[in-house]
């Protein structure tokens, strides 16, 4: 399965408030007589062929240049702008890893930062561009969902907390998908206490998944393989009334009937 592509927001336009509070900062040191303004000054100067770099797409001179500039400057609005703009070159890169390692280096680093929430949000952009689909290793997957979440609910007024809760969703509908496939694996090999405890965490965990309604239908086809007849009964009603002209449900039209019940 070919890797995913994120419905994200222009975060290079969220990123332009910063820039735009960095630059304003930058003359108003350049323009008073501050014992530390040649340092400024050259920060600055470190900080700007970087800054060329990575509008131009030249993602591993931008790394370079900002490295360079921390290593000379690691302290001051000049380092710590550069820290996040290395987080995202190295994520435009498609380099997940190095991203998520920039991100959670400026996080540490700068908890109380105004621009967190962007780091946060790089993070998690960054983990969801390592999953590769619901047949593969489901760890970026989660983590990308717990950096997401943790976002939407720390600041949920921000561009960035909107643009989080549509990768949830989307991270939701794979989490099903996969735990679904497991269900009717087992469901095929007759492992029907397998399949069930499967499906019920589909219908748990990720009840907003489209695979829901398909994991009730294995579900109550496993219970009614396991004599738990009253049980499938229940599960096939809910899938019923979820998805009345589903063929699922009418599969299980004996179990949900109310002549059946009889």
């Amino acid at each position: 399965m070919s890797r995913i592509i994120s419905n994200t927001v222009n975060i290079r336009l969220l990123r332009g408030a910063s820039s735009a509070a960095l630059v304003l900062a930058t003359c108003a040191c350049a323009s008073s007589p501050h014992p530390h303004a040649h340092e400024a000054r050259s920060a600055e100067a470190m900080f700007r062929p970087g800054k060329a770099a990575l509008d131009r797409g030249d993602y591993d001179r931008a790394v370079r240049d900002f490295q360079n500039l921390q290593a000379e400057y690691p302290y001051g609005p000049y380092a710590e702008q550069a820290q996040l703009d290395t987080a995202y070159a190295y994520y435009k890169q498609g380099d997940s890893k190095a991203a998520v390692a920039a991100a959670e280096a400026f996080i540490k680093a700068h908890p109380v930062n105004p621009h967190v929430d962007y780091a946060w949000y790089l993070k998690g952009l960054a983990q969801y561009q390592a999953i590769e689909g619901a047949e593969f290793n489901p760890q970026p997957d989660y983590a990308a969902l717990q950096t997401f979440r943790y976002l939407a609910e720390t600041y949920p007024k921000t561009a960035y907390a909107l643009s989080a809760r549509l990768h949830i969703a989307k991270i939701i509908d794979l989490l099903g998908e996969r735990n679904l496939r497991i269900c009717k694996f087992y469901f095929i090999r007759h492992a029907y206490v397998a399949a069930a405890n499967r499906c019920v965490r589909v219908i748990r965990d990720y009840q907003l998944s489209p695979a829901r309604n398909l994991a009730l239908y294995y579900l109550a086809r496993s219970y009614r393989h396991l004599d738990l007849m009253a049980l499938a009964r229940t599960t096939a009603i809910i899938l019923h009334r979820n998805a009345p002209s589903a063929p699922q449900t009418q599969k299980l039209r004996a179990l949900w009937q109310p002549s059946a019940e009889r």
